[in-house]
């Protein structure tokens, strides 16, 4: 990492798709996501998903535990020591669910994170 300033990736995806057909879709997009980290670099990546669990949340939620775990445990992450993963998986309260997941990635090399909780405080 350069100066002063950590190189941040943010990137927001509609990730539906990858849950209705995870096999044909997954793999795809896994290896642009690490192309992306490859050319960027980054100290941190913010990595926020849209329709998480597909469309069809009952079918697909199933999916989510393996692409977490897929994630986590990548050759291409592994410089990344420290992980937040925020996912709204309880289909079943109509009113709340939000089909939303937020996974952040530091790497090794990042020193001083906080996570600030604007509600709790």
């Amino acid at each position: 990492m350069e100066g002063d300033c950590t190189r941040t990736l943010l990137i927001t995806a509609n990730v539906g798709s990858i849950f209705e057909e995870p096999d044909t879709m997954f793999p795809g997009w896994l290896d642009s996501f690490f192309k992306c980290l490859y050319a960027h670099k980054p100290g941190i990546v913010a990595l926020h998903c849209q329709e998480v669990g597909g469309k069809n949340y009952e079918a697909s939620m199933q999916h989510v535990n393996q692409f977490v775990k897929t994630l986590l445990s990548c050759e291409e992450l592994h410089k990344y020591d420290r992980a937040r993963i925020f996912l709204d998986e309880d289909y079943t309260a109509a009113d709340k669910f939000t089909a939303l997941g937020n996974l952040y990635f530091i790497h090794e090399d990042v020193s001083d994170v906080l996570i600030w909780d604007f509600v709790g405080e």
